[in-house]
């Protein structure tokens, strides 16, 4: 073999171990972060959050005084007011600092309270009255305004209706040897004692107007 086949030999050599050495791209495919739909993928079910941003105003000044008493974190937990045109919405969890006894367990009582604001009073009522209609007594009637009832299909609940706010609290039926009156009377004095309809319901009853 001569001098020339010699180098040619080597020359192919080195261009082949080049090529075969050559890194794949790290390109990653877009279809690894996007859905079939092709859309970024989110998370949709989101129930609480560990921060509180504090609203100004009264609601602000209320949770503020809470805190004492309770923790706060936000929460997205539908409340059938969500479904009506309203001006502004705070939805805060209140977890008790101090825990209860519930039968032969302890639990962290939690309230959730729903605000919204309405532009005026006739979008106030629509989204009440049309709240109030999803309730039943005992007997599967429903709810009337200003009518007390001794049972109701549901836990706990406490609301105050102005004429442009709604303030309703939710509880669970395991919380009720927890002392809500402090929270309510709080809620009362920040909000104002000049609410239209007052409503307190116990765990399944009764219900009371004030």
């Amino acid at each position: 073999m001569n001098w020339k086949n010699i180098i040619g030999l080597c020359l192919l050599g080195v261009l082949i171990s080049c090529n075969g050495g050559e890194e794949k791209s790290n390109v990653i495919p877009i279809e690894d972060f996007l859905g079939e739909t092709g859309e970024i993928e989110q998370e949709t079910e989101v129930i609480e959050d560990s921060v509180v941003v504090l609203p100004t105003g009264p609601m602000g000044l209320f949770v503020h005084n809470q805190l004492e008493s309770f923790d706060t974190s936000a929460i997205n937990e539908f409340h059938p007011i969500d479904r009506f045109t309203f001006n502004q919405r705070s939805k805060i969890l209140f977890k008790s600092k101090t825990n209860a006894a519930y039968g032969d367990i302890m639990v962290t009582p939690r309230a959730e309270f729903f605000y919204y604001t309405f532009s005026d009073t006739t979008k106030t009522k629509n989204a009440f009255y049309n709240w109030l209609d999803g309730f039943n007594d005992g007997s599967g009637d429903e709810v009337k305004l200003n009518q007390d009832a001794n049972s109701i299909k549901t836990p706990p609940r406490f609301a105050l209706v102005y004429d442009t706010v709604i303030v309703a609290v939710n509880y669970r039926c395991e919380d009720q040897k927890h002392n809500w009156s402090p929270l309510e009377d709080s809620i009362v004095s920040r909000f104002g004692k000049n609410y239209n309809y007052r409503m307190e319901i116990g765990c399944g009853g009764p219900l009371k107007w004030k």
